[in-house]
């Protein structure tokens, strides 16, 4: 029997693109099986998940240190998972910190019963951003690392790691709605409200877009306001939502179709941020969390290059607003100065084409940039990697 593939993800966004990594493996490697951690659509794809994903969905500093504990116990959970079935590769995705503990103890562990499997991470650290000291972590625990973006590579293999660009599978994406969305009424000017994809977010985030919204709404009546909601999350977002003239949508999947059909968004920082950019939506984004999380973020993140579109474009394409600047008023003016700047949009457009290029390396599948960097560890694909062509 072939050995499966453990793969590990954490939250939402790693859920997804962990999804779009084995959909890949899955048609070139004859669906190998998989073990570890994900969510709905990683399960979709084959995943035996021994936890709730949402086990690792923690927010902030102060957040991860007080279930350490906890956090610990679960990685030594799953270091003997990863040695009673003895997997073709480990692959974590996203989920930094954790990811790093986790690899460490299993190499340890792999040293002491004298086996191993390569350990390969996807997302690469944000040097850019914050702690360049974190990329050493990465040399000494992974052996590879799966980048997104295409000057990341570059700088982890001058480091010693075997880095390579796979592409982002949300630039591949063609972007059609795959179901429509409620016909929005005359003269509407809907706002995609996006809070995050984590309790933390969503307490802190989402009642100062609300007001904003409210502000908004005063403004202008044809104003009118949409939150696709993480599933796990809709009890939460609907009580917080209720009172308000708010359109929550369930199901996730919607999520680019209304970026498309939306004048205009409020997002945390996030994946999503991306997303809307390659849709060529416009707005503002913002983060909010606990005092102690944002007095250590203040000592180690340069927040001009914490939001994923401005980084890759190596300009600003959204302005972003951190905790006590994260407020109603600030998040609605900014709005409001959108819709008053007529060069906006088309500016987005260009951004759009430009991340597109960029994040997909002018390669036609997501599927082709990931086997062409993974078969170094899982071996050659079932399927000549030519015919994606």
């Amino acid at each position: 029997m072939t050995a499966p593939i453990f793969i590990l993800a954490g939250e939402p966004s790693g859920d997804r693109l962990a999804s779009h990594i084995m959909q890949a493996v899955n048609k070139r490697y004859n669906n190998p099986g998989w073990i570890g951690v994900g969510g709905v659509l990683m399960q979709n794809e084959g995943l035996n998940s021994l936890i709730d994903m949402e086990t690792l969905s923690i927010m902030g500093f102060g957040n991860a240190l007080i279930s350490y504990r906890s956090l610990s116990a679960l990685a030594d959970k799953l270091v003997e998972q990863v040695i009673s079935a003895k997997p073709r590769i480990v692959l974590t995705i996203d989920n930094k910190e954790f990811s790093v503990r986790l690899a460490t103890r299993i190499r340890r562990r792999m040293k002491a019963v004298g086996w191993s499997a390569p350990i390969i991470h996807c997302v690469a650290p944000t040097v850019w951003a914050w702690g360049s000291w974190r990329a050493k972590k990465f040399v000494s625990a992974m052996d590879g690392l799966l980048c997104l973006f295409p000057f990341e590579p570059d700088h982890f293999r001058s480091l010693g790691l075997n880095a390579h660009f796979i592409g982002h599978p949300e630039a591949f994406e063609n972007y059609v709605h795959k179901r429509s969305i409620k016909k929005k009424p005359p003269y509407s000017r809907q706002i995609a409200l996006l809070p995050g994809s984590r309790r933390t977010e969503v307490k802190l985030i989402l009642p100062e877009m609300l007001t904003a919204a409210a502000i908004l709404k005063r403004h202008d009546p044809n104003f009118t306001f949409v939150l696709p909601a993480v599933p796990h999350l809709l009890p939460m977002i609907k009580a917080y939502t209720e009172g308000h003239e708010i359109d929550v949508t369930e199901c996730p999947s919607d999520i680019i179709a209304i970026l498309q059909s939306s004048e205009a968004m409020i997002a945390t920082s996030g994946t999503v941020t991306l997303q809307a950019a390659l849709c060529g939506t416009v707005g503002v984004t913002c983060y909010k969390t606990g005092a102690f999380s944002a007095f250590v973020g203040r000592q180690l993140v340069d927040l001009d290059q914490v939001i994923l579109p401005n980084v890759i474009l190596g300009r600003r394409l959204y302005d972003f607003y951190f905790q006590k600047q994260a407020n109603a008023k600030v998040l609605a003016s900014a709005i409001l100065d959108i819709f008053d700047n007529k060069d906006v949009k088309e500016r987005a457009r260009k951004a759009a084409i430009e991340l597109k290029t960029l994040l997909t390396g002018d390669c036609d599948k997501f599927e082709r940039l990931l086997v062409t960097a993974i078969k170094e560890w899982l071996g050659p694909p079932n399927t000549s990697i030519k015919r994606l062509k």
